[in-house]
Formats: structure tokens, C-alpha cells, sequence
């Protein structure tokens, strides 16, 4: 029971995955795709007046652990053990699990020439999970060294978050002559859910003398849904109720661009979901430990030696799971303080040598700041919790002004961890000029998918009207 807790615990690492949503560089990269405006507003399709992109999906993931992180086979006794060890040292720089999904409801676009105008509306989630550096450094190393004052945190904010959404955007793009395009962008948000860390916190003392271990538990966290999910103990019974009024959990953000073309080369810049995001209002709760006194202590434990083998021994872990089990007692307090949850802002440069007329070539960067927390109440807590990064060397290649074929090679950082190679290729295909169908697979870190740890997949459709030839 002992490593079955334990490893549910490290396991939920590969199955909770973060959003946030970074966006492909091939798309970034792509001549044809109109919804390369959504990641630059200056972007504007030149070989057609008036587009309509159909529902579509964009999934992106970012994951420390993969399956041989994880799992190893043993041949001697043909049996898959979990590599404790393997996992704790790949969590140990803080890295987080990251799962963003876009889905693209509809969108339209207007070049009236020297302007042009769009119009979109998207539903987005946002995951993530991670692993607090204390735990890891609890489950690695135990409470040896760690007396006194030097207290361990077992939980901070790093431990998770979660965000429902919707948005609906307008954007303006101006040629401000033959080579120079700028564009802006104003979103509109509406917050469906958000389960995000106010302040939670577990901290475990040990005594100079190793005679004791004190744990400290003070759970505080923010939820606010469109769902209510209430249960009825003398019953047995769990009551879902999904409001039928649009929450009023309202934001905005907003986006720049410019790019700059010739016959030779083009360069562009923009900048993506910069405000301050969503304030959440409507339907708040807040989780909160039981007890005001949340302490235990208990002696008698030396955990120093928990890990036995790459496994956890019982032996050093029953008493202590035991006792953390009934710290973890909550409760749900209906109408908590207004606050503000920041979508993560994305920054994005790019540069291309037209080779020939149907052939460029370059490199682009997309990186994105994870903020967390905004402002709870009149107390703003603006905190950078994350970078990460996405440099592509990219091919660009127009078949017959209806098949365009983008392939990339991404350098990808995470938090400062750095992984080399990885690949990516896109296909669009607009026959007629009017039916425009995409696909794009961007950050592949292996071709063997269990082994995968970032991955970025867009599909959909778009309808053109109005088309012209272009470069």
C-alpha cells in the first residue's frame, strides 16, 4: 500500500499534463495559414481577400517524465519496475507538467487593402502540475541534515493549476507602406474554472536531536466554476448542477505585431496575451484545511533511510504517511475575495531569406512567461514561475500556389533545461483556392510517442474567397 501511494503520487506527474499553451513555430513560420495571425496581429495572408476558419484544435504538451523515466524492464525476472530514482532526479529542477488546449470555434477575416480586419472566438484550457522541490528533496534524501531551523516545504505553489476559458477577439492590422505591416489585438475573456494555489503550504520540522518531526499543513486555495458539484452524505449521493448563465468572470488582454518584407527577405515581432488577465468574480470558493490547528507531531521516525534501493521502505514511511493522511482533512467555504489569474504572456521573433519565390528559409523564437498569480484581493502578487522557449531553424516550400510543406528543427528550454532536437513538420493544402485543409506537428522530442515529453499538434480547416496568387 505503502509504494502504491508513492507511486500514485510521482505517477500523476504523466497523466495530469499543463497548458499552456505554446503555439507551433511552423504555423508562426507558415506563408498560407491565416491563423498565423493569432500568433502575430501584423500577419495577414496576402493571397486572399476574406478567409473563414472552421472549428479547429490546437493541442500543446510539455512533460519532464516520459515512459523511460519511469518504467524499466528487468529481463532476469520479465517484469516492469517503476524507477523511483529515475524520477526524482528528472523533477528536481522544478520543471512543470504542462497541457494547453485551444480550440478554434470560428474565425473571419477581411483585407479591405490597406487595412484589415479579424474576428475570433476560442475555448482554452490550461493544466498544469508540479512537483515542489521540497517533496522531491524529502523523498530523495529524507530529514537527514535538515534539523532546526532548516525547515523542509513540502508543498508551495508549484503544486498545481487550472483554468477554463473562453475568448472572443478583434483585431486591426495596417500596411503602412509596400514593405511594413503592424497589427493589434484586444481579447475578451470569460473564466469558466480556475483551481489555482492562494497560499497553500506543508512544511515538516525535524528536532536537532532527530527525537521528533512537526508537520504544518495550511491549505488555501482558490475555485471558482460554472459547475457546481455538491454531496449528499445521508444519501450517498454527488449532485452535478452546470449554470445556465455565462459566468461573470470577465478579463482582457491584448496583442502587438509588425513585420517587415521584401523581395529578399521579411522579419516580424509580436507580443501575445500581454494584460492582466482574468478577474474571477462570480461563483468563488475557497479550500481550506478543517482545522485551524493544523499541526501534528509524532516521534520516533528517522526517515533518512526511506529509499532502500530505489524504492520506498515501509519500514521509514507508514507512520509518517499515516500521519500527513489526517492533516489532509478540507472544507469548501462558499464566497471567497475577487482575484485575478494572468494568462501566460508570449513573446515571438522571426526572420526568413525568401531563396527563391517559392522557397524560404530562417530561424524563429517563441518564448512564454507563466506568471501565476495576479492580484488576490487589493494584494498583488505578480510572480514569474516560469520561462520557456522554442528557437526553430525552418524550411518553407510553395508547391504550385496550393501545397505548402514547412519542416523545423527546435531547441527547447524549460525553466533552464535545455533539449536539443526537436523536429517538426507541417502540411497545408488549398485546392482551388478556396478549401483550405492544415496539419501541423511541431516539437516532436521522439519519434517513439511513450517516450514523447513535448509535442504540439494543430489541425483544421479553412474557406477562402477572393484568392490571389502570392510569393
Amino acid at each position: 500500500m505503502i509504494r502504491l501511494t508513492a507511486c500514485l503520487l510521482l505517477l500523476a506527474a504523466t497523466v495530469i499534463p499543463q497548458t499552456a499553451g505554446a503555439q507551433s513555430n511552423i504555423m508562426y513560420g507558415s506563408s498560407r495559414n491565416p491563423l498565423m495571425n493569432t500568433a502575430n496581429p501584423a500577419f495577414f495572408p496576402s493571397h486572399s481577400r476574406l478567409y473563414l476558419s472552421l472549428p479547429g484544435v490546437n493541442m500543446n504538451l510539455n512533460s519532464p517524465l516520459a515512459y523511460s523515466s519511469i518504467f524499466n524492464y528487468d529481463s532476469t525476472q520479465n517484469k516492469t519496475n517503476i524507477n523511483l530514482n529515475s524520477i526524482l532526479d528528472t523533477l528536481s529542477n522544478g520543471e512543470q507538467l504542462r497541457l494547453g488546449t485551444g480550440i478554434n470555434a470560428v474565425g473571419l477575416g477581411i483585407d479591405f487593402g490597406k487595412f484589415f480586419l479579424t474576428l475570433s472566438t476560442q475555448a482554452k484550457v490550461d493544466l498544469g502540475f508540479g512537483m515542489p522541490q521540497g517533496l522531491v528533496t524529502f523523498l530523495s534524501e529524507g530529514n537527514y541534515g535538515h534539523t532546526g531551523d532548516d525547515v523542509i516545504e513540502l508543498l508551495d505553489g508549484n503544486l498545481i493549476n487550472a483554468r477554463v476559458y473562453g475568448e472572443g477577439a478583434v483585431g486591426f492590422g495596417l500596411r503602412l507602406n509596400d514593405n511594413l505591416t503592424v497589427g493589434a489585438r484586444v481579447k475578451l475573456l470569460v473564466g469558466y474554472l480556475d483551481l489555482s494555489n492562494a497560499g497553500s503550504s506543508l512544511t515538516m520540522t525535524t528536532a536537532p536531536d532527530y527525537s521528533s518531526l512537526t508537520a504544518d499543513l495550511n491549505l488555501n486555495m482558490n475555485y471558482t466554476s460554472a459547475i457546481d458539484i455538491t454531496t449528499d452524505t445521508v444519501n450517498n449521493t454527488t449532485n452535478v448542477n452546470v449554470r445556465t448563465y455565462m459566468p461573470k468572470n470577465y478579463g482582457v488582454n491584448f496583442d502587438l505585431g509588425a513585420r517587415y518584407e521584401t523581395d529578399l527577405f521579411e522579419v516580424s515581432a509580436s507580443i501575445v496575451d500581454f494584460g492582466p488577465g482574468i478577474h474571477w468574480t462570480d461563483g468563488i470558493k475557497r479550500i481550506v484545511s478543517a482545522r485551524e490547528d493544523n499541526t501534528f507531531t509524532f516521534t520516533g521516525v528517522d526517515v533518512s533511510n526511506m529509499m532502500q534501493g530505489g524504492t520506498l521502505d515501509s519500514t521509514y514511511t507508514q507512520v509518517l504517511i499515516d500521519s500527513l493522511k489526517a492533516l489532509a482533512e478540507y472544507k469548501t467555504i462558499d464566497g471567497g475575495d475577487a482575484y485575478w489569474t494572468a494568462i501566460p504572456t508570449k513573446v515571438n521573433l522571426g526572420g526568413m531569406f525568401h531563396i527563391t519565390k517559392g522557397v524560404s528559409a530562417g530561424l524563429l523564437f517563441h518564448g512564454e512567461f507563466d506568471r501565476g498569480l495576479v492580484k488576490v484581493g487589493d494584494v498583488f502578487k505578480t510572480k514569474t514561475v516560469g520561462f520557456y522557449s522554442r528557437t526553430s531553424a525552418l524550411a518553407r516550400v510553395n508547391l504550385y500556389d496550393w501545397v505548402e510543406v514547412v519542416a523545423a528543427a527546435s531547441v527547447l528550454t524549460n525553466n533552464g533545461k535545455w533539449n536539443w532536437f526537436n523536429p517538426g513538420i507541417g502540411l497545408t493544402l488549398t485546392p482551388f483556392r478556396t478549401l483550405q485543409i492544415y496539419t501541423f506537428i511541431d516539437y516532436m522530442s521522439n519519434f517513439y510517442i511513450v517516450d514523447t515529453k513535448q509535442l504540439n499538434i494543430s489541425a483544421g480547416l479553412n474557406l477562402f474567397f477572393g484568392s490571389s496568387s502570392s510569393r
